[in-house]
């Protein structure tokens, strides 16, 4: 690619990469808080390159790029200093670092390769004679920028013919710096492989046995990492290691040994050694009593995974585009509209993915007339070659909740954000592709809605409706069932709550083309779902009967025991005569009337128009 600074500056921009500018052949930047000011968004491009336009450009590293970590090899002729001399001897001692990426020549001849890392790497300088790493709070300067001593950085492997590489198991090792001279050079006897139910256990004794060789945090965090990628099937993700293992880095000193790091081939597992010091088990009383929160009190509890599932037709999408209109404008959800208990919230931002309704089509329209705040609600077009990528484990999803904090994420429907290798009966595999969003729930405060299609089987209700995907309902804090109601109603039922006896079933409809809400109802999915069932089984019975009916009556009126003699005859039964009857009255068809004789009265029946009949 050709061109001046500005549009290099908008090229990386488009890639996701957050830039800023730099003072003309230097490295010093522009902006007054530096690479905290660097952006991706073209306008703020635009005016700063038309402010200074040969400024040479800045690329922010760490999260503010998307995970972004430069491995900087630095040339120094004069101090003898040569990085790449440095990572040539390291990698003839481990492994090669995959060269399969982006790479960059400096302008004093060093490299720069680029990775993505979704973990927290930290900017660090002189990890190795001449090389630094550029991570968290960092940044490098970017091709085509001119060095101050005039020579030009230049892609060697440039981004638009070489993608951006993953961080693994080497570069991991190769982050983690120069190793401790007390720590003893001997390999960790691991299995080959550590299945589900062992992974936990086993990446918390290694923590404990490079604990006690003194390592310091972060080269066991690399460590475990690195051995977490490569033996553990699956790997654990980021948020099971920060929540279930590195925790112990901060239960013992080091230098101390709470576990013996050898593995006993013999029973396929470490043997514990006896324990330094105490463990502290917590006791109730000081524990602080907490109130679940809510994004929308009784039915959707903030920070978790809620659940909506419903048949094609039952209003999903118009309902979800409420729910988000009421987040985004910090009004009351029509689930909450009788409820006097419902907390004020703050308007909060709102990203959804749909794959199956557009939103310029479609959605914005929903979202409009459900009284949304459209600047706060983000979207990723269907078009967006990214938006494939958009999986409930994917680095890109905590990318996008790490820059826009939005208070609700949707997904619909649950069967388009599933990684490809995964299938829906895979329970534990589906667990573990789910509980990502759980930990992105914690560390950001985000609420997750997931809609579901529910199965077509039968007279099923509740969590067989969603039997297909088992694991959605068990990790769910919540579970709300949308339906056909009577008589032009809609209804939501709520089937699961984890936070307190189940809501009220919510009564709505549609006929504006928005969500009204009509009232509540005690009953629940099951109710509605046997109403149905037990309808669909009787109309054709009933449609016959009225048929006979009409016909019967087309020669005159009848005495109404005459005509439910005849019926009872055609094995009609009493109770889908007098259905019959009633349907055919309330639809204007037919007609009775009454006859004294004597002491007796006579109902009589005839065809309110004989001829239309």
């Amino acid at each position: 690619m050709s061109g001046n600074m500005k549009q290099w500056a908008a090229y990386y921009a488009s890639m996701g990469l957050a830039v800023f500018p730099i003072k003309p052949r230097g490295k010093q930047p522009l902006t007054e808080h530096g690479c905290k000011d660097a952006s991706k968004v073209p306008e703020q491009i635009e005016s700063w390159w038309t402010r200074w336009p040969s400024a040479n450009i800045g690329i922010a590293t760490g999260s503010a790029s998307g995970g972004l970590v430069v491995i900087d090899l630095d040339v120094d002729k004069d101090k003898g200093i040569d990085g790449r001399e440095t990572l040539r001897e390291w990698e003839t001692q481990h492994r090669a670092l995959p060269g399969h990426t982006w790479l960059a020549i400096t302008g004093r001849g060093g490299y720069h390769y680029f990775y993505r890392d979704m973990s927290v790497v930290k900017n660090r300088t002189g990890i190795y004679e001449g090389i630094d790493v550029r991570g968290e709070g960092g940044y490098i300067v970017a091709p085509p920028s001119i060095h101050p001593n005039g020579h030009a950085y230049e892609w060697e492997q440039a981004p638009d013919e070489y993608p951006l590489a993953e961080a693994n198991a080497t570069v991991f090792n190769f982050l983690a710096g120069s190793v401790p001279e007390k720590w003893e050079r001997k390999p960790l006897e691991l299995p080959e492989q550590i299945p589900a139910g062992q992974r936990t256990e086993t990446m918390v004794k290694l923590v404990c046995s490079q604990q006690a060789k003194g390592l310091s945090d972060e080269a066991i965090r690399v460590a475990v990492r690195a051995e977490n990628d490569a033996k553990c099937v699956p790997p654990l993700t980021d948020q099971e290691l920060e929540r279930e293992v590195f925790p112990v880095l901060k239960r013992y000193k080091k230098g101390t040994a709470p576990y013996a790091a050898s593995y006993n081939h013999r029973t396929g597992s470490f043997q514990p050694a006896a324990r330094k010091e105490p463990i502290s088990l917590v006791s109730m009383d000081t524990v602080e009593e907490k109130e679940p929160e809510w994004l929308i009190t009784d039915y959707m509890p903030k920070g978790q995974i809620t659940v909506l599932a419903g048949d094609g037709g039952a209003g999903k999408t118009t309902i979800w585009c409420s729910i988000a209109a009421a987040v985004s404008s910090g009004s009351t959800c029509f689930l909450n509209s009788d409820n006097p208990f419902t907390r004020r919230h703050e308007p909060g931002t709102v990203i959804f993915f749909s794959s199956e309704d557009s939103a310029e089509y479609t959605l914005k329209g929903k979202l409009r007339r459900a009284g949304a705040d459209l600047g706060r609600v983000l979207s990723l077009y269907l078009s967006d070659e990214r938006f494939s990528e958009i999986k409930f484990n994917a680095p890109l999803l905590e990318e996008l909740i790490r820059e826009h904090r939005p208070a609700l994420v949707v997904f619909d429907p649950l069967q388009s954000f599933i990684p490809p290798d995964i299938q829906m009966g895979q329970r534990n595999a589906m667990r573990d592709c789910l509980s990502a969003l759980i930990g992105l729930g914690e560390k950001y405060g985000t609420t997750f809605l997931i809609i579901v299609h529910t199965n077509k089987q039968i007279g099923l209700w509740g969590r067989k409706r969603i039997a297909d995907s088992a694991d959605i309902w068990d990790i769910a804090r919540s579970v709300l069932i949308a339906g056909e109601a009577e008589e032009g109603l809609r209804y939501i039922s709520q089937e699961k709550s984890n936070y307190g006896p189940q809501a009220e079933t919510v009564l709505f409809s549609l006929d504006s083309g928005k969500v009204e809400f009509k009232g509540y109802t005690d009953k629940k999915d099951r109710d509605y779902v046997l109403a149905a069932q037990a309808s669909t089984h009787q109309t054709p019975a009933r449609n016959d009967a009225k048929a006979f009916i009409l016909d019967y009556l087309k020669d005159g009126e009848r005495e109404t025991a005459d005509l439910d003699s005849m019926m009872k005859a055609q094995g009609i039964s009493g109770r889908t005569l007098e259905r019959a009857k009633a349907e055919l009255k309330k639809d204007g068809k037919i007609m009775y009337k009454y006859r004294e004789f004597g002491k007796e009265k006579k109902v009589y029946c005839k065809l309110s128009d004989p001829i239309s009949c």
